[in-house]
């Protein structure tokens, strides 16, 4: 599945990260409005005569809840809640630009992969032509049957077309390259989220003129 592929592209996993880490700073900002209690255990002084601090029985220890009520802070506690709920919509606006992004280029990737296989797959054909083309006008030279300027212009049709089938093989396989890129890697077994094992997965396609169509 092309979409889950490209879900491994560095791009796409950033922005990700991103929304993710504003989703949570929004929920720590609306935890920030409940109170907060605590346990706490210190050493402390009972009397209040200043002549019995140097006695034992005048010290205890005092160990109890201690709350913290932010009711006068709503004003900062809701800025800043407005804040990180700005920050997530602008991460999820980035995280959507980002794919569309990346699916512009998965597609011309794979329009211009598709198209170039058409044309070397025409140009195999041609090629095949003008050999059975080639054969013919040597037989019929041999018998006399045509000059050998004939032999000549057979032969320089299938130069040409050889000339053009290797040009569109060096460019299928780049157009491949870039289909691999535009997905983070080549076609593999397994979604590009599942949890990394001892064995990698392997790729399942090789960059050769008839990849993944």
């Amino acid at each position: 599945m092309p979409s889950e592929l490209a879900r491994r592209r560095p791009d796409i996993r950033q922005a990700e990260a991103q929304l993710h880490a504003a989703t949570a700073q929004v929920g720590e900002a609306v935890a920030e409005f409940y109170p907060r209690v605590t346990i706490d255990a210190g050493f402390g002084f009972q009397s209040l005569s200043f002549r019995d601090l140097g006695f034992w029985n005048a010290r205890a220890w005092n160990v109890g809840p201690s709350i913290t009520l932010p009711i006068f802070q709503g004003g900062r506690l809701r800025g800043q809640l407005e804040l990180r709920k700005s920050a997530q919509q602008e991460a999820a606006i980035s995280y959507r630009q980002t794919v569309l992004g990346a699916w512009h280029e998965v597609d011309n990737a794979l329009t211009a992969y598709r198209d170039e296989q058409m044309r070397r797959d025409s140009l195999a054909r041609e090629v095949a032509a003008d050999q059975r083309g080639l054969d013919l006008a040597r037989d019929q030279y041999r018998h006399g049957m045509v000059t050998f300027l004939t032999v000549l212009d057979a032969e320089r049709r299938i130069l040409g077309a050889q000339t053009d089938l290797a040009s569109s093989t060096a460019t299928l396989s780049t157009d491949l390259v870039q289909l691999y890129s535009a997905l983070g890697g080549g076609w593999e077994t397994t979604f590009p989220d599942a949890t990394p094992s001892a064995t990698a997965p392997r790729a399942v396609a090789q960059a050769a003129p008839h990849g993944p169509a």
